[in-house]
């Protein structure tokens, strides 16, 4: 029971580590520019959006937010990816053994279709709305959703090809 508890805790903070991955670029494209790259006059808190786009004027407490999200946001997806991994590897079963060496066909035709799907959906999107923050968060959800789509197709191979070897017949003497 604790190694299914302990598997479970580290799919669960993998799960955070991924939902922290994007929020610096979405935080810093929605207030339109980075702290850390930007800096303070005489009072007033400027950013800098770069790509030689204008400095952006913005308040203290938004300049200060994005200068600790920007100084935190490694950590903030490091540290429980860490922990998740750690949990996981402890909470496998004693008999696990690791994946073959090759990727089944369907596996790699997913794998395919999910990345020209993320990026020809992320297009689109971006086209309809025309918010770059809002595209990053949708193309972010899309890639995501094609990597849980590629693991579960992937687990399913693996589950059906553990099923479908018969054991190997016992080796015999000639007689």
């Amino acid at each position: 029971m604790w190694r299914w508890c302990a598997w479970l805790a580290g799919v669960v903070l993998i799960a955070v580590a991924i939902a922290a991955v994007p929020s610096i670029m979405i935080v810093e494209s929605y207030v339109g520019g980075s702290a850390t790259h930007g800096y303070i006059e005489d009072g007033r808190y400027f950013v800098d959006p770069g790509h030689s786009q204008p400095i952006v004027e913005v308040p203290e407490t938004t300049w200060h937010a994005v200068y600790w999200v920007e100084w935190l946001w490694p950590w903030s997806a490091l540290l429980p990816c860490w922990a998740g991994l750690f949990l996981i590897s402890h909470g496998m079963e004693k008999n696990w053994k690791p994946p073959p060496k090759e990727m089944p066909s369907a596996v790699l035709w997913a794998c395919l279709t999910s990345g020209v799907g993320t990026v020809l959906a992320s297009l689109v999107f971006w086209k309809i709305v025309g918010i770059p923050w809002a595209t990053m968060l949708f193309g972010y959800i899309a890639f995501c959703v094609s990597v849980g789509r590629v693991s579960w197709l992937y687990s399913r191979a693996l589950r059906e090809g553990a099923t479908d070897k018969p054991d190997a017949a016992p080796h015999q003497e000639p007689t």
